[in-house]
């Protein structure tokens, strides 16, 4: 045998020894769009603490296309990649389960209920409605709040936005929400929009940072005072907060904590350790600055 690989010139094949072992310590992770700043810093700690225990990651974009995710899952059942990551997903959980079989995958920072999937994610209702309340507690009455695409995870924001109406006894309609705000430039046109409006609000609930600058520079143009005529909140504390004038109010992100828990679930899974679901949820933090 060792006479004939000798006169093959045989060369080992990597892939395919990986493939027998059933493990090439490479890790998927889905993310809509790295141009958002939220998953960049996201998948940048992922990266940092996977490779400090030996794990290579390979990010795979689906620009929320349903198709494009799926091919993900199609490779994490071929044993292209030991396990995926799921920081954003257009299928529900169970749907997510059948695509992927039995093959390893966790969710860092969609909502998924946590029945047949380990699931860490941020408590997102909880956290705008924490930023919702702080207006309403300070006597705002014509609040608006922005999401991005229409998903679970931003679902959940709204009835957090509601749930504070309520917790004050107040009326929250659905003109009070704005879809597709997420750019700076976003917040900078529907700003433009309303504060030239009769009924412009008092308080805005950002889904961003970034549209909440948009909003900043909006209010500024049209001579509106921030916080004195309208508040603005932004979510996930990036630099940019620190940096508009006013300094903006924000949402703080748990993506440390969330990494470190996924880190270790994700080890204690290519172990092969049995396991029910685990499911993490985490409180955000109210950031208070100058905008509010």
């Amino acid at each position: 045998m060792l006479r004939a690989v000798r006169e093959l010139a045989y060369v080992r094949n990597a892939h395919g020894v990986q493939l027998r072992l059933q493990s090439n310590r490479m890790i998927g992770v889905i993310v809509p769009d790295l141009n958002r700043p939220y998953f960049s810093e996201l998948v940048s700690a992922l990266g940092k603490s996977f490779s400090e225990h030996g794990l290579k990651v390979v990010v795979h974009q689906t620009y929320f296309s349903r198709e494009l995710e799926r091919e993900v899952y199609g490779k994490l059942v071929r044993q292209e990649m030991d396990a995926v990551i799921i920081t954003h997903s257009l299928f529900t959980e169970q749907e997510v389960r059948e695509l992927a079989g039995s093959s390893v995958a966790l969710v860092c920072n969609e909502p998924f209920p946590g029945k047949w999937l380990d699931v860490f994610a941020l408590d997102e209702a909880d956290a705008i409605y924490q930023a919702a309340a702080h207006l309403l507690a300070k006597g705002r009455r014509n609040l608006i709040f922005c999401m991005d695409h229409r998903t679970p995870l931003q679902d959940k924001r709204w009835e957090g936005f509601k749930s504070a109406h309520r917790h004050f006894g107040l009326p929250c309609t659905e003109a009070q929400r704005f879809g597709g705000i997420h750019q700076v430039q976003d917040g900078f046109a529907l700003g433009l929009e309303l504060f030239a409006s009769e009924q412009k609000p008092d308080g805005i609930v950002a889904g961003s940072d970034e549209a909440a600058a948009g909003f900043l520079r909006a209010a500024k143009t049209c001579g509106v005072i921030v916080p004195e005529e309208t508040a603005v909140i932004g979510f996930d504390d990036h630099p940019i907060c620190l940096v508009t004038t006013p300094e903006l109010t924000t949402v703080q992100n748990r993506i440390a904590d969330m990494v470190r828990d996924v880190t270790d679930c994700l080890n204690r899974r290519l172990r092969g350790e049995a396991f029910a679901p685990m499911l993490r949820s985490y409180k955000a933090v109210l950031i208070e600055r100058g905008s509010s």
